[in-house]
């Protein structure tokens, strides 16, 4: 056994393990048909590996013809695989020439089958004998085919795709041009052994081992390289931005807390702002239950009682203890800090909710209240208690501009139909809102009052747009000014 027997066989298997390497990450990765591609090309070239070491040790003219004809499918498998792996990974050729090489390449892999011994002669008439590195080896000779041309000018236009594509990749990115440089230059150096051996073969001259088999498993070899490294490449990248996205979701998730805690912080100020009214809405039930108790008290002393009396009193005293209850329940929920899923709403529910909640408040301050609540607003998606917190905010920002105001304080508030969904409006009679200011009044520490904070309405429209709504203020005629806000309809 001499060194050529131990090393093709060797080439062969080093081929089919990348073979069967890239069909498994093709298998995989279903998209990535390179991977398939450079599987068919490594295979092709065991394949062609075992066909060469065959054709070396052949005797007969009519054995060597027979390994040369086959010795074609191989090759011509690995042209049109190695050119659809160039065009598809880097694509900076010329389609129609990869197209006219390939096409030209299976032509020729036709007349190889149908014209003479091979697309290399017509006929072989003799199998010459040669020594590399003490090895003796076969190489036929013959009447050379006139058909060889069209394999050579197949490698001629495959040389032209492989310039083109080595002038375009310098002035890639360098991740790519470094890869399209490794993989077209080992290309253009095969395809120039290619032709120099295809010209000593036509010519009868013996050509040196290592050339074909080997030297297709050095493009596969190194295109096998630049793929796997592109690929961890594109791995890196997805995880880094898998990280991304969750350090972007962990800022997203943090800002919707801090978000949350400002609102809460808004109705706590609020309720604060809202005490005296809570005091006086609780005061009427509280002193309505005492003195129905008492006057219980008084008709138990009595020796006749009158139970009638007894039970339209312990009645006053349960109606009273409700409504001190509900009370109690709208501020309890209103200071609630937990964040609830959205779910369908009456927006002429919570008005009517926030109406009962200001009335002592709207009352002190000698606001007329203007209710316009459409029957066929239709029910929106959201969180009940953060829209309450909008409508008591706008309300309490209406009376605030009505108190230095000479004229009657009138409050409106309107809920109308609007695009499927629900608009709600609050006008005042007040000075309005200074030409310009608009916009910026929605903006954190802006406010037009003298003891304001300026984050009223800037929750108010980041409650809104969380809502998928839109908030926005304007002057009405004669004077006064109008906030409305839009919520989209449900689902």
């Amino acid at each position: 056994m001499n060194w050529m027997e131990l090393a093709w066989p060797m080439l062969a298997s080093a081929s089919l393990i990348v073979a069967l390497a890239h069909a498994v990450i093709w298998i995989a990765r279903p998209g990535q048909r390179v991977h398939l591609a450079l599987s068919f090309a490594a295979a092709s070239v065991a394949a062609l590996a075992l066909l060469e070491l065959a054709s070396y040790a052949a005797r007969l003219p009519a054995e060597i013809a027979t390994y040369l004809r086959w010795m074609h499918l191989p090759i011509t498998v690995m042209v049109v695989s190695l050119l659809y792996i160039l065009h598809r990974w880097f694509g900076l050729g010329s389609v129609r020439i990869a197209y006219g090489a390939a096409a030209l390449r299976l032509l020729a892999l036709a007349v190889n089958f149908l014209v003479g011994d091979n697309l290399n002669f017509l006929a072989v008439t003799d199998v010459g004998r040669s020594v590399w590195f003490g090895v003796p080896v076969s190489h036929p000779i013959g009447v050379t085919n006139p058909a060889v041309a069209l394999g050579q000018l197949s490698n001629v236009l495959v040389l032209v795709y492989i310039g083109q594509t080595i002038l375009h990749a310098v002035r890639q990115p360098r991740p790519d041009r470094r890869a399209a440089l490794i993989v077209a230059g080992s290309w253009f150096v095969l395809m120039g052994i290619m032709v120099a051996s295809a010209v000593l073969m036509v010519f009868g001259l013996p050509r040196p081992p290592l050339v074909a088999a080997s030297g297709f498993l050095l493009v596969v070899v190194t295109t096998s390289y630049c793929l796997v490294s592109e690929l961890i490449r594109s791995q890196r990248m997805v995880m880094e931005l898998q990280e991304s996205e969750l350090r972007r979701l962990r800022s997203e998730q943090e800002v919707a807390t801090e978000r949350a805690c400002l609102a809460h912080m808004s109705r706590v100020t609020t309720l604060g702002e809202l005490s005296g009214s809570l005091v006086h809405e609780l005061n009427q039930p509280l002193a309505a239950i005492l003195s129905n108790a008492q006057a219980a008290q008084r008709l138990l002393r009595r020796d006749a009682v009158d139970v009638s009396e007894i039970q339209e009193i312990v009645a006053d005293i349960i109606d009273n203890d409700r409504r001190a209850s509900e009370v109690i329940g709208r501020m309890r929920g209103f200071l609630r800090k937990e964040t609830y899923a959205h779910a369908p709403v009456a927006v002429n529910e919570i008005v009517s909710d926030c109406v009962r909640m200001m009335r002592s408040e709207l009352h002190d301050q000698r606001v007329t209240l203007e209710l316009d609540l459409a029957e066929d607003v239709p029910a929106c998606m959201g969180d009940r208690v953060q829209l309450q917190q909008v409508l008591v905010n706008l309300i309490m920002n209406g009376c605030d501009a009505m108190q230095s105001s000479t004229a009657a304080a009138v409050l409106g508030i309107r809920t109308r139909p609007w695009q499927g969904g629900a608009r709600v409006e609050v006008t005042d009679a007040g000075s309005g809102i200074p030409e310009g200011r608009q916009e910026q009044i929605f903006s954190p520490f802006e406010t037009t009052k003298a003891s304001g904070l300026g984050m009223g309405l800037a929750v108010c429209r980041t409650i809104i747009r969380a809502h998928g709504g839109t908030i926005e203020a304007e002057n009405v005629l004669p004077k006064g000014a109008r906030v409305s806000f839009n919520l989209p309809p449900q689902g």
